[in-house]
């Protein structure tokens, strides 16, 4: 029974498909490609408006220099890239602290790259209290300094979930890499709760803006 019952069903189904070389089969491909292409060219938008924050001392010019460097790699594959030198600019006079709020609400991943400057440990100071952007946080730390306090992250990285260590001749290659992971990550996220009217598009949907503001209440 059950044999002739799966017989059937593809006889029937056989019978749907049209011929390879007839101009219906040609328009079902095509049709097909079509979707593809639209899908793969939306995954693709979605990927350049996912932002990425760069942080870490800018002072010095070989420090600015770094920092862009790292920019213009993200950008070159494909992955939108800022600095916080250029926000201060734009934002006129706001407070360091106004800007990196400003900064941290509006980008999807924040690339943190440890260092010395006053300026640097306060934006360290800022994200480890404000644990909502933790699962944002890329933090990359020299291989010496996390060697030293390895043993006891209490004194300096507790508040860091993701603490990738490198020397300063595989950094560029390491952001890269891990950028490409996180952000391809949350773009795949982003593209099942938009099919399944989850996330954003959920009703009861609270911002990162307000999510802060209700913290400080």
């Amino acid at each position: 029974m059950l044999q002739d019952y799966f017989k059937e069903a593809k006889e029937n189904l056989e019978k749907q498909i049209p011929e390879y070389s007839s101009p219906e089969f040609k328009k079902i491909g095509d049709n097909i490609r079509r979707q593809l292409q639209k899908r793969e060219q939306d995954y693709f938008l979605l990927l350049r408006s996912l932002k990425s924050l760069i942080l870490g001392d800018w002072h010095k010019n070989e420090q600015k220099q770094r920092l862009c460097s790292i920019k213009n790699l993200l950008l070159k594959n494909g992955l939108y890239a800022e600095t916080i030198d250029n926000y201060y600019s734009k934002k006129g006079r706001l407070s360091q602290m106004q800007v990196l709020e400003a900064c941290c609400i509006t980008h999807q991943l924040i690339i943190f790259i440890d260092g010395e400057g006053a300026g640097t440990i306060t934006e360290q100071n800022y994200l480890a209290k404000n644990y909502m952007f933790h699962g944002k946080i890329l933090f990359f730390i020299e291989e010496s300094k996390f060697n030293k306090f390895k043993d006891d992250p209490s004194q300096y990285f507790k508040n860091f979930p993701t603490i990738i260590p490198y020397k300063e001749s595989e950094l560029l290659d390491k952001i890269l890499v891990y950028s490409r992971f996180r952000i391809h990550r949350l773009a795949e996220i982003i593209e099942y709760q938009s099919r399944r009217q989850l996330g954003l598009r959920r009703p009861d949907y609270k911002s990162w803006k307000w999510r802060l503001k209700g913290r400080e209440r």
